[in-house]
């Protein structure tokens, strides 16, 4: 079968065009309570563990449409987000000003974006199956994060084969003992998560597929 391969800013560029909002349609998106997010264990989790400590700085990489980033900064965390799409970043400031939110954004392919400042928190959502050289992108994640903060990292593993709908841009699944994985070997482990075979619900714009994905927060140690 041919493969259609379309540069990753070009594919989601028309897929954030096409739709007012791609993902996190539900109205409590931005919710900063743990319990209002029963169906997404990673979300749950990094709001219990962010619960009653002072707000710092964040980032998010391959921040989307920038759900993650506003309800970082309406817990109080001064928040930079990246995102290679440009559509999704102008997204991301509407978004933000209309919740009363303040997010620093940043249009860059997180390949190539060096952080010039160091984080409480860094989420790297729903982003690296697209990237093949995953090490360059977490070490550089946890340079950049401060001692005792935390990672919060969700891909795709290689527990379950990509499915044809989403043939159009390359993915690089991880698996679930893979380069991720090992990284953080040295880091403890807040959650670790292999959610195996899941039926994809978080868009609607492609056939029936399920996913499996390694899901993991991580807290650097004391110098």
């Amino acid at each position: 079968m041919y493969k259609c391969l379309v540069h990753a800013s070009d594919h989601f560029d028309r897929l954030y065009r096409q739709h007012e909002r791609y993902w996190w349609r539900d109205k409590d998106r931005y919710a900063t309570d743990q319990d209002a997010y029963p169906y997404s264990l990673l979300t749950q989790h990094t709001l219990r563990l962010l619960r009653g400590q002072p707000a710092g700085r964040a980032l998010d990489l391959g921040a989307g449409e920038g759900t993650d980033a506003i309800r970082l900064a309406l817990l109080g965390y001064q928040v930079d987000a990246v995102e290679v799409s440009e559509v999704a970043a102008a997204k991301i400031r509407r978004f933000a000003e209309d919740a009363g939110a303040k997010v620093h954004v940043m249009v860059a392919d997180i390949r190539k974006f060096t952080p010039d400042s160091s984080y409480d928190v860094i989420i790297c959502n729903g982003v690296l199956h697209y990237v093949d050289k995953k090490e360059l992108v977490v070490t550089g994640m946890q340079e950049a994060t401060r001692p005792g903060g935390i990672n919060v990292v969700s891909l795709w593993s290689s527990y379950t084969p990509i499915p044809d709908c989403h043939d159009v841009i390359p993915v690089f699944c991880d698996d679930e003992d893979g380069i991720v994985t090992r990284l953080y070997q040295g880091w403890r482990k807040e959650l670790l998560y292999f959610e195996r075979d899941k039926a994809e619900t978080a868009h609607s714009d492609l056939p029936s597929h399920r996913h499996s994905h390694i899901k993991l927060i991580a807290r650097r140690p004391p110098d």
